[in-house]
Parts: structure tokens; C-alpha cells; sequence
């Protein structure tokens, strides 16, 4: 099994398992990625930001329209894909516990929808926090 193929099976499985649970703190784990996983989770938040055509605010999150044709290809040549957004979510998941991941795929070559939502509170932490979600028109965070 090659590296994206299980990020994507590991992803997928940890996403239906979520627990649901209201209880959890908001408190990241900035321990949690050594720095090589560190750089990584950067870069692809910086491809994910360039790939961000709609946000729409949700009661406990957000869920984030992605155009990955939008992305540049990488070193071999090869297209951004879903199994980056899936890395993206397995790093940011070592960060965050207590975000809920979603990735929603439609057809080949068609947008990824990624929503990401969590416990009371957590809209306003992603507002703050995750730069995924963009600048609010004041010139602020959105």
C-alpha cells in the first residue's frame, strides 16, 4: 500500500468513527507534528487556501468548496488530489482533535467539499484560527 492510498483508507475509516461528542476542550496540540510533518501540513494548507471557491458557514463549523484544478502539479508531474485534502485532514486531526472531518467528493475531476465542524464553539476557533477559512470582508478573520 503506497502512502496516499493509506492516508485515504486511514481517513476514511477515522471519519466514521467520530465519536460526536460535545465535551470536547478546544485546545489545540501544537506538540502533536514533529517538523517535517510540520512543513507539510504548511504547504498543503497553503495549496488548500488557493483551492478554496466557497465558504459556507455552518452552525458548529464550516464546509469549504475546493476547485483542485485550481492547484499547481506536483514535483512528478502529477495533479493535486483528494488524497492531499485526505493528508491535509490527517495532520490537521493530530493538531485539532476535536474537529470533525468530512470530504465529500463528486465525480472525476469534479470540486471536493471538506467541512469541518466540532463542538460549541468551534465555528468561532475556525474563524480565528485556520487559515482555510479566509479573511472576513472588515479586513479581519472570516
Amino acid at each position: 500500500m503506497n502512502l496516499r492510498n493509506g492516508v485515504l483508507s486511514v481517513l476514511l475509516l477515522s471519519g466514521l468513527a467520530s465519536t460526536g461528542r460535545a465535551d470536547r476542550p478546544l485546545a489545540c496540540r501544537i506538540d502533536a507534528l514533529d517538523a517535517k510533518q510540520r512543513a507539510r501540513h504548511q504547504l498543503l494548507s497553503e495549496r488548500l487556501k488557493e483551492a478554496v471557491v466557497e465558504r459556507v458557514a455552518l452552525p458548529q463549523g464550516y464546509a469549504l468548496t475546493l476547485d483542485l484544478a485550481r492547484l499547481p502539479r506536483d514535483a512528478a508531474g502529477l495533479p493535486f488530489c483528494v488524497v492531499e485534502v485526505a493528508e491535509w485532514v490527517d495532520l490537521e486531526s493530530k493538531c485539532c482533535p476535536f474537529l470533525d472531518f468530512g470530504i465529500e467528493v463528486r465525480g472525476e475531476g469534479g470540486v471536493v467539499k471538506l467541512r469541518l465542524t466540532g463542538p460549541q464553539g468551534v465555528r468561532e476557533f475556525l474563524e480565528d484560527e485556520l487559515a482555510l477559512i479566509g479573511p472576513k470582508p472588515d479586513g479581519g478573520r472570516h
